[in-house]
């Protein structure tokens, strides 16, 4: 596993658990964020496009987390 992968995966796993511990399922967050479900689940998992990254960003500060 690269390290690239493993980033992705951490990445991954802090949303998980900041969505679980604020009762937040990603829909509900694709909402706030005006995104679709998708794109957000994309973004969730690690994806490193500009637009990706902005979402990691923004569901980040809005779960208050550190990415």
């Amino acid at each position: 596993m690269t390290t690239l992968e493993i980033e992705s995966r951490n990445v991954e796993r802090k949303f998980k658990i900041a969505l679980f511990e604020h009762g937040i399922k990603q829909k509900e967050l694709a909402e706030i964020l005006q995104t679709s479900p998708a794109q957000l689940n994309r973004a969730l998992k690690g994806n490193t496009t500009p637009r990706d990254l902005e979402l990691q960003k923004k569901a980040a500060k809005i779960l208050g987390i550190e990415l």
